[in-house]
């Protein structure tokens, strides 16, 4: 390609050094076409590499920007312009924001890749193998932490934490990492959790499948002599798998805490002509066929348009011939604490009596039309 001098360049270049001999004037124009094409050019950021930095959180490392012809002096022009911002040593933050994931999702999948990628060999642990796991009801922020093989000791930098574990994990692979086993990071995380974020995730584990009951034995063997087992393990018997999401497990755990423990939870219900209206999140026998229905919407938690529609359509036809009583709650009434005073006082105008028989459960709309 053949690049010119412009004008006002060629003539600083003779006011400074006077009249220049024609060689020399060809001399001093090759010298500029050098630095000008010594000069960094912005190269654009290849689309795999933001590929792979939505599925971590945003964030990509080193090793993973050279891999794809990202060098270190393209790096450093991102960060100085503002593009990318430098995380920790060796990983930086395109601003690839995954879509479709709450906030806090976000914040929690970058958390447990801002440790990861901080060495090729760390391996995830604890509550951040928890975040790749997929499992729900961790606190809003949870701590970058990691480990290596055979325990290595390594100091804390920038927030991330080194932990060291005698014992050899058990591992699978998530997205080309290794990372703990559910069973093993639900040990390593459950000490340091509240009771309700514990059981949260307990629940969570149980109903995606990822953990079976019995492993909740295993889990409390494991925990024995460890630090914070004494808080962790009476959180073991209160789990319950049906819970579909973390607000429907705080609200169950308000309830016990009150003395009025949901006789059933995600109990489905059909009309007259055997009609499948919905399932119902926590319910209560108030005897003579009807119920007390309470509805946990976590669309305030995860938000979804499609989700609020579905979720009226349901609680209208629950409702039926008016034989059961709905209640409707978010889950900043359960934690604010309107949930327990206001379902108590139903059960309480209403009879309510626990352990009372329940109806057999109907499992499908021909059985519901049998009943009838």
């Amino acid at each position: 390609m053949t690049m010119h001098l412009l004008p006002g360049m060629a003539r600083s270049w003779q006011q400074a050094h006077g009249h220049l001999h024609p060689v020399d004037n060809k001399r001093h124009q090759q010298t500029c076409l050098d630095v000008i094409d010594d000069m960094p050019t912005r190269k654009p950021v290849p689309q795999p590499l933001l590929n792979r930095a939505r599925i971590q959180g945003g964030l990509v490392s080193s090793w993973q920007c050279d891999a794809v012809g990202v060098g270190s002096s393209q790096r450093r022009n991102l960060v100085a312009g503002g593009s990318w911002q430098r995380v920790t040593r060796g990983v930086f933050d395109t601003g690839a924001v995954p879509s479709g994931l709450h906030p806090f999702d976000v914040g929690r999948l970058r958390a447990a890749w801002s440790a990861l990628l901080t060495n090729q060999r760390a391996i995830a642990v604890g509550a951040c193998a928890l975040v790749l796991h997929g499992v729900k009801g961790l606190p809003r922020r949870v701590v970058p932490e990691v480990t290596v093989p055979h325990g290595t000791a390594r100091k804390a930098r920038d927030g991330i934490v080194f932990r060291q574990y005698v014992t050899d994990l058990e591992t699978v692979e998530i997205a080309g990492r290794e990372v703990a086993t559910v069973r093993c990071a639900l040990v390593q995380a459950l000490p340091a959790l509240s009771r309700d974020q514990a059981v949260a995730c307990l629940d969570s584990a149980l109903n995606q499948g990822l953990i079976r009951t019995d492993d909740i034995a295993v889990i409390r063997r494991r925990l024995a002599n460890r630090k914070g087992a004494l808080k962790a393990i009476p959180c073991l018997p209160l789990t319950d798998g049906r819970a579909e999401s973390p607000p429907e497990s705080h609200a169950r755990l308000r309830s016990h805490d009150a003395g009025i423990a949901p006789d059933d939870l995600q109990r489905d219900f059909f009309d007259a002509r055997g009609r499948f209206l919905g399932r119902a999140d926590l319910v209560w026998y108030l005897g003579d066929s009807r119920w007390l229905i309470v509805e946990i919407d976590s669309q305030e938690f995860h938000g979804a348009d499609r989700q609020i529609r579905h979720d009226a359509t349901r609680q209208n036809g629950l409702v039926g011939e008016g034989q059961n009583i709905i209640m409707r709650f978010f889950p900043s009434h359960v934690t604010g604490g309107h949930f327990v005073g206001e379902v108590a006082q139903v059960l309480t105008r209403e009879a309510w009596q626990p352990g009372r028989k329940l109806p057999p459960r109907v499992r499908n709309h021909r059985q519901a039309g049998r009943r009838r």
